[in-house]
């Protein structure tokens, strides 16, 4: 676990950048690489204080202590933990994972631009994000943002087939299914096949739409979960086309999850 290679954004440069008209997915970008620096900077402490406290220039309290273990049973510290994002993976993949959420955060302080597919499970706080693409929408047209909701297409493309972003909403990626699976070539919800316990989703375009416009008849209301605990992590529900009655995955208890660890 190193640290220092996460490196720190320049929060104060990209709010000039950003200036005051900011979008509100712009925004929710700019909050991600607040947590992710503030975890950062916490991890780079713990670690610091640790390696002095081993090498015997600071005495190790029950914190170091504790850092320490946690570290040598591949387990994510609770220190860390309380300020990171919701997660039941080992130290090495948590770490490997933060790298890679770093790097989605990384991509947009380039340019300022949300990308073409917005891996949605690399967030701290999805809601934001999918409360931001009701926020556009509800500015654009000038709508009641109490009035708007969400409106899910899924597509049948994988992120290196998405050529640009999305006219309205956003393409976005990184969720699984449990209880069943989504079959691409018949665009719907059908039984899970043996030995795929968390087949995953492809690109799905995620609009919004006031709710006198939406028509939710025949579709599966399935809620989205941040992990296999679900509980707590509940993120939001999503409306999946679906050929069986939807009552038929609610009492298969069918969720989709944005992060899981087999």
């Amino acid at each position: 676990i190193n640290a220092e290679y996460m490196g720190e954004h320049n929060l104060q440069e990209i709010a000039e950048r950003l200036e005051e008209d900011r979008t509100p997915g712009q925004h929710v970008f700019y909050q991600e690489c607040e947590r992710l620096n503030y975890l950062v900077a916490r991890m780079k402490k713990s670690l610091a204080d640790l390696d002095l406290g081993l090498k015997g220039s600071l005495s190790m309290s029950g914190v170091m202590q504790q850092l320490f273990d946690d570290i040598n049973l591949n387990k994510v510290p609770e220190s860390w933990a309380d300020v990171g994002y919701m997660s039941m993976r080992p130290l090495t993949s948590w770490y490997a994972n933060l790298l890679e959420r770093n790097q989605q955060l990384l991509n947009f302080t380039t340019e300022l631009q949300l990308p073409k597919v917005v891996y949605i499970s690399y967030f701290f706080n999805p809601s934001a994000f999918l409360t931001a693409i009701m926020q556009t929408t509800a500015m654009q047209y000038n709508y009641d943002l109490d009035q708007m909701s969400l409106v899910t297409e899924v597509t049948k493309k994988w992120p290196d087939q998405v050529d640009g972003t999305a006219r309205e909403g956003a393409h976005v990626y990184g969720m699984f299914m449990e209880g069943a699976r989504w079959d691409m070539g018949a665009s719907t919800v059908e039984d899970s096949r043996m030995k795929e316990l968390y087949p995953k989703m492809p690109v799905m375009t995620i609009k919004s739409l006031p709710l006198s416009k939406v028509d939710y008849k025949e579709l599966y209301p399935c809620p989205l979960y941040k992990t296999q605990e679900r509980g707590g992590g509940f993120v939001t529900t999503l409306h999946l086309k679906t050929k069986s009655p939807p009552r038929k995955w609610v009492i298969g208890g069918v969720a989709l999850l944005l992060d899981v660890v087999e």
